[in-house]
């Protein structure tokens, strides 16, 4: 008889999903724990093969669970409950399954579905394959504050997440950019959360980690078409400093610095970048010089690219704005709009025009797919939103937001 453990802190869900698996008892045997502390005691005493767990739970969360099982039980597949919805970005960065969730309310057929298929092991991903994309997206939507301890074959590195946000990251010998890349380049990762620095802070990587991601997945395909030549690893230093060594030692509100090169290619990125790594940083410069050609509107304000599931990817911005929450909430009316026109039989729509009392909000989708309601391999499918005051110029801004998305397709294909 194999065996399923559900950890979440809610005892009304527990008790509801025991009620509910009941008629599996001759399937499985379920097993709950309220925290990730309950939860490594049963994984102690108990063979468990599937796990389905909560991310914000007391005493150890589902982050600290996840990433204690990484290490120590790579072979139990997982699945996660999240009170917030989190777009699925990751099947190709890594060559293995994302991680299921589900969001609250969990709808109980779908979840004992996937229980089912889990345990036979069809559609879920074990430990052993689970992604550090996977796990920052996660990190992302929780808005957690955290180090992560990423742990490859050949070094380790840290990366620093603050209420959602990369802050920084050193792998290797590299700072910023070129660590993050240097990360989602590997295969199979150990993921560990250490306690966060008191110290302030200074944050190194400005470009948005869904940008970040969106590289590592375009460069993680050209690496399976076409082997690089040019990229030569360095000999791990042994004595080279994590994060946290680093920040342990500056005083208060003095931010680490590992590598002061003044000639970096992006804020927080070493020139000494290997060739893959610079393409990376190229390309995300060469979106924003595209998004640039926007400040020359009147009354421009922001604007940026976002994934189809609302995840900002590079942004422009003159004011202070929070592109990313007004981008996300932009996208969903623009879907919701797409489904409508549909509906009304007049097609998908491509772009919507929200006028405010301060402003102006323009949102466009580029789809090259047939099925426009689809994403497909090596064909653009990219949101775009511009922001301006609402005295602005919005016939020009409308002219240069349908010219310039198409000048970024090739960058998404």
């Amino acid at each position: 008889m194999k065996n399923v453990l559900i950890v979440d802190d809610e005892k009304s869900l527990l008790l509801s999903l025991s009620a509910g698996f009941e008629s599996f008892k001759d399937k499985f045997t379920l097993y709950t724990a309220s925290n990730g502390i309950e939860a490594l005691a049963v994984l102690k005493s108990t063979p468990i093969e599937l796990v389905v767990t909560d991310l914000k739970m007391p005493e150890m969360d589902g982050f600290e669970l996840i990433a204690h099982m990484s290490t120590h039980y790579p072979q139990i597949k997982l699945m996660v409950m999240t009170a917030y919805n989190t777009p699925k970005i990751e099947e190709r960065l890594s060559g293995h399954q994302a991680i299921p969730i589900f969001e609250k309310p969990v709808d109980f057929d779908e979840l004992a579905q996937a229980v089912l298929q889990g345990i036979d092991g069809k559609k879920t991903g074990g430990l052993s394959g689970i992604s550090l994309v996977s796990f920052l997206q996660l990190i992302k939507t929780e808005r957690k504050s955290c180090l992560i301890e990423v742990k490859t074959k050949d070094h380790t590195g840290h990366i620093i997440m603050k209420k959602g946000e990369l802050i920084n990251a050193v792998y290797n010998g590299e700072e910023g950019v070129g660590a993050m890349y240097g990360m989602l380049e590997e295969e199979d990762v150990q993921i560990e959360l250490l306690k966060l620095p008191q110290h302030k802070i200074k944050r190194e990587i400005t470009m948005p980690l869904m940008g970040i991601l969106f590289e590592a997945m375009k460069r993680k395909d050209d690496a399976a078409s076409a082997e690089t030549s040019d990229t030569v690893e360095p000999e791990p230093d042994d004595d080279t400093e994590t994060i946290y060594d680093l920040v342990s030692k500056v005083p208060p509100g003095d931010a680490p610095n590992v590598d002061s090169d003044p000639h970096s290619v992006i804020n927080g990125t070493p020139a000494s970048l290997t060739s893959r790594q610079k393409k990376g940083v190229d390309t995300m410069s060469e979106i924003a010089s595209i998004l640039e050609k926007l400040k020359s509107v009147e009354g421009f304000m922001a604007t940026g690219i976002f994934s189809p599931e609302g995840e900002l990817i590079q942004e422009v911005k003159n004011a202070s704005i929070k592109l990313d929450e007004v981008g996300a909430l932009a996208n969903d009316i623009l879907l919701k709009a797409q489904k409508s026109t549909e509906i009304m039989g007049v097609g998908r729509g491509k772009m919507v025009h929200i006028e405010a009392p301060k402003a102006h909000i323009l949102v466009r989708c580029l789809n090259e797919s047939t099925d426009f309601s689809q994403t497909t391999t090596g064909r653009a499918h990219i949101h775009m939103v511009v922001i301006i005051e609402k005295e602005g110029s919005f016939a020009m801004a409308k002219m240069k937001l349908a010219s310039l998305i198409q000048e970024l397709a090739p960058l998404f294909r």
